[in-house]
């Protein structure tokens, strides 16, 4: 392939030396020259954005409480807690990220998945939009929460975004045995978790209903956005005859897979199929590691970027 795969470090945990989404993990990926790093971000109730994955800051950092209930402040002043231990670096701030990122002298694209915890009203999502302004090309919002990236892109209708449809059809019940259960609920008739009408009783085949529901998705998503679709997710919609990769493309969308790791050799295969089949993006905890993996696998048919 002559267009290269571009991975992502996901969480800037390039080289596991500081914990998932930490300002010092950004700083890494930065100096090591990386294309593209993603955090996770979540809204604070003074109007910032924390960069944590968790609804909760109990196990995630030395705090206890619902994230989006405190402030930037309080959050401030709490540690990471990374490989069952309180780490000495303290959780850090959208703000700061935004900060890194501006005075960095190479070009980077900062993914930025806005977790589907709470709710975004208008005035916090123009406070992410004014907040975003100075490095608006700089950056991509993603998220599963598809009419956040609506209210958005009516808010700013030139700044990047993502959307992840894992929230509509799945492969995994996503809502067993946790505190806070998401959908979909249903596993429907075509055996994917999935509560659209459209899953309710077989209608016709497998690749027919995925091309309907990649149609209504596709009416869910803003313009313009990257779609992230789960690695696994998108080998099965293959093998059951539709290829979403192509559909997505013929609609001028771009595709990434998360998460493949090189140290699960079936994460490499896959990696290597989805390549073959045309996805653009990768996202993986090591980036350096799966390059090398698939340099070595593909003998040179992937052209890998990180």
């Amino acid at each position: 392939m002559n267009r290269p795969l571009l991975l992502i470090h996901h969480a800037t945990n390039r080289g596991a030396s500081h914990p998932p989404n930490s300002i010092f993990g950004l700083k890494t990926c930065l100096e090591a020259g990386a294309r593209v790093v993603e955090v996770d971000i979540s809204p604070l109730a003074d109007g910032d954005f924390v960069l944590l994955h968790d609804r909760l800051l109990d196990g995630c950092t030395n705090g206890s409480g619902l994230v989006g209930a405190h402030t930037s402040d309080e959050v401030s002043g709490l540690c990471l807690v990374w490989r069952g231990g309180v780490t000495s670096e303290p959780v850090g701030l959208l703000s700061q990220a935004v900060d890194l990122v501006s005075r960095h002298p190479n070009p980077v694209e900062l993914q930025l998945d806005l977790k589907p915890y709470t709710h975004l009203d208008r005035e916090t999502g123009s406070r992410l939009v004014d907040l975003l302004r100075p490095v608006k090309n700089l950056v991509r919002v993603t998220s599963e929460a598809d009419w956040t990236l609506r209210s958005l892109h009516a808010l700013d209708g030139d700044l990047p975004l993502g959307f992840d449809p894992w929230l509509y059809l799945g492969m995994i019940a996503h809502q067993e045995e946790v505190e806070f259960p998401e959908p979909p609920f249903r596993q429907g008739a075509y055996e994917y978790w999935d509560d659209h009408p459209l899953a309710s009783v077989r209608w016709g085949g497998t690749a027919d209903y995925l091309a309907a529901r990649a149609e209504a998705l596709w009416a869910q998503s803003p313009p313009g956005a990257v779609w992230y679709i789960h690695a696994k997710l998108l080998a099965r919609v293959l093998d059951d005859g539709f290829d979403w990769i192509a559909d997505l493309h013929e609609r001028g969308a771009q595709v990434t897979a998360w998460t493949l790791n090189a140290d699960r050799p079936p994460d490499v295969e896959l990696a290597w199929r989805l390549a073959m089949a045309g996805v653009d993006r990768i996202t993986t905890d090591d980036a350096p590691a799966l390059a090398r993996a698939l340099s070595e696998h593909a003998k040179g048919t992937i052209n890998v970027a990180y």
